[in-house]
């Protein structure tokens, strides 16, 4: 009896491995695009929240109030009603992500089962902050097939624009074959704002991470400000000059546990230099939120001087930004020309000025859109702007747009935000506090062998 239960656990386990299997194999055919029907039911998946975003939560008790459902609802009903009226689906359910705590980790857990077994939303639109994921990996389930390839639809497509869009960023919804899975909305990149007077860097200089790392280098102690004097921190957020940090398709990291150690030694020594004052800090500040760069310059006396703006560079002179919402289509979506429909509208270039949807959206986030951030071309933050009554993020003006430009050019690429880089500013600041070469070596060992772990199990 025993043996035949365990010849049936043995059968059973062979059946799922092969039903994952199958929902998940990438075909190399583009899939024929689906007439849309605007009667077909449509469901999409909302996580919009992962931001924290101060506009929908509460603090003041010390901890995360979410206080933004009522908006949230409006901006989402808004975008269905806009849907229905320009002939896109009219019968849509949505579900929204929560969130925090249990409630959200049950969501996400049964959405998981139900893509194992083929089923699930027909669109995603997500927030993807490397925490709390409902897509660990999104760079991943491109690759496993979890995604309908988008190459047809694209053709297609009636609202956005994607020659007016920023190619290194956008080129991230694509697997390693060049197909399109994912449509990337809004993303991220750090920088040191300084003035130009102090350092100016030429458009066609390649700069690299060994010119961040050399205070006599045509970048100067720029580097230094990535470090929080205030509360006597060490780096963080130093991840993207790693660059393209793993093949998704073998599941390996692009470093090596030795390059890991080098880098995490190189940043540790540049910050001993910045303890003892042998590199001083340049007039400038660091930003984690471009949108807000005219703002954080104000306090400044050399505000309204010419301003350049020098990213993280790689080890080869590449800057790597973070994708922060983006659109993906389910594989198995029982209406994809609906899900492909809504996604299209999301992304239309005036719908990004002048919706609740992109409102809510929008928190240190920049959009696909090149120009969009200009002084005449604002996604508005609060709804008054909308009449005219005024907007704290009213676009990057003066030298800081011109600033934005030239630092758009050196974008190569982009990733999503994933555990990987949370394990590495861990694991550096593992590296940090460690007071032997032992503990060193170990922190490391440990941050490099989770990563790999990671992207083995995902």
């Amino acid at each position: 009896m025993i043996t035949m239960f365990k010849k049936l656990a043995l059968f059973m386990s062979l059946l799922a491995l092969l039903g994952l299997a199958a929902c998940s194999r990438p075909g190399k055919e583009t899939p024929k695009p689906e007439d849309l029907d605007p009667k077909e039911p449509l469901t999409i998946c909302f996580d919009l929240d992962a931001s924290f975003d101060p506009r929908h939560f509460d603090f003041d008790s010390g901890q995360a109030k979410y206080t933004g459902a009522k908006l949230r609802q409006e901006a989402v009903d808004g975008f269905l009603e806009e849907l229905a009226a320009v002939g896109g689906p009219r019968n849509v359910q949505v579900e929204f992500l929560e969130d925090l705590g249990s409630d959200r980790e049950g969501q996400l857990t049964r959405l998981r089962a139900e893509l194992m077994a083929g089923e699930g939303p027909d669109l995603f639109v997500l927030r993807q902050n490397g925490a709390s994921d409902l897509f660990l990996f999104p760079e991943k389930k491109m690759e496993d097939g979890l995604f309908l390839c988008l190459d047809g639809y694209m053709e297609r497509a009636r609202f956005m624009e994607p020659d007016k869009m920023l190619s290194p960023v956008f080129d991230a919804g694509k697997s390693s074959d060049g197909r399109r899975f994912l449509l990337p909305v809004t993303y991220d990149i750090d920088a040191a704002l300084m003035r130009s007077s102090y350092l100016h860097t030429d458009p066609g200089q390649k700069l690299t991470l060994s010119d961040l790392l050399d205070p006599e280098g045509p970048l100067g102690s720029a580097l230094s400000l990535w470090h929080n004097k205030e509360f006597d921190e060490c780096f963080t957020g130093i991840y993207p000059a790693l660059g393209q940090l793993a093949d998704y398709k073998a599941e390996s990291l692009n470093f090596s546990k030795e390059e890991l150690g080098e880098f995490f030694s190189e940043l540790l020594e540049y910050e001993r230099r910045v303890h003892s004052g042998e590199i001083a800090s340049p007039s400038g500040v660091f930003t984690g939120d471009i949108a807000h760069a005219n703002a954080d310059l104000a306090s400044r006396q050399w505000a309204m001087e010419p301003v350049t703006m020098v990213p993280l560079y790689d080890s080869d002179g590449g800057v790597t930004a973070r994708v922060d919402v983006f659109a993906g289509v389910n594989a198995n979506a029982k209406n994809p020309a609906g899900a492909f429909f809504a996604a299209d509208l999301l992304l239309d270039r005036e719908y990004m000025q002048d919706s609740d949807i992109h409102m809510y959206l929008w928190c240190n986030a920049l959009p696909i859109y090149t120009d969009l951030f200009g002084p005449d071309t604002t996604v508005p933050y609060i709804r008054e702007a909308f009449s005219g009554g005024g907007d704290l993020r009213d676009g990057l003006q003066g030298s800081c747009w011109e600033a934005f430009g030239e630092l758009l050019e050196e974008i190569t690429g982009a990733e999503f935000p994933t555990k990987l880089d949370t394990e590495i500013s861990r694991g550096y600041y593992a590296y940090f506090s460690a007071e032997s070469d032992a503990a060193r070596q170990k922190a490391v060992s440990d941050a490099y062998t989770t990563m790999s772990m990671l992207l083995g199990e995902s």
